[in-house]
């Protein structure tokens, strides 16, 4: 009978009226170097990137962790960082509590707005599945606003 509940299925597609749509599910991991740049990172802070790239409906790279002194200087000085009290900078413990991501579209890293988020969203429930509070750069306004920036809070 078309146009029916197919009680046969636990899809509870109904048969005849909508045509059953096929969802390729993507599943993404970190590449190598990503990996590699993660390692500086705070454990838990690892913990919410990997999980994000395994919830993530976009791909995205790991750019950058850790930074010296002398590398948060040379951002200041060129206003990529406004301040050397950076997440990035090891703490008295030797911790990371930052990482910066870009989200990798066709190819090659994207800067849309609209890819952050999609990013964004992939690491807020991450960091809430860990129960890791976070903080995004691409909530600051103005000359401060971080889009691939995040932090530990």
């Amino acid at each position: 009978m078309s146009g029916d509940y197919d009680k046969t299925s636990d899809s509870r597609i109904f048969t005849g009226l909508i045509p059953a749509k096929v969802v390729e599910v993507v599943s993404y991991t970190l590449g190598k170097v990503s990996a590699e740049k993660l390692a500086d990172a705070h454990h838990d802070l690892q913990k919410v990137v990997n999980t994000a790239i395994e919830l993530t409906d976009i791909d995205f790279s790991v750019i950058e962790t850790i930074r010296t002194e002398e590398q948060q200087a040379l951002n200041v000085k060129n206003k990529v960082s406004w301040t050397m009290d950076s997440d990035h900078l090891p703490n008295r413990l030797g911790e990371v509590k930052a990482v910066d991501i870009y989200p990798w579209v066709n190819g090659r890293t994207s800067h849309e707005p609209e890819h952050y988020k999609r990013v964004a969203r992939a690491m807020f429930r991450s960091a809430m599945h860990h129960k890791v509070q976070i903080k995004w750069g691409g909530f600051w306004k103005g000359d401060n606003e971080d889009q691939p920036h995040w932090a530990m809070l």
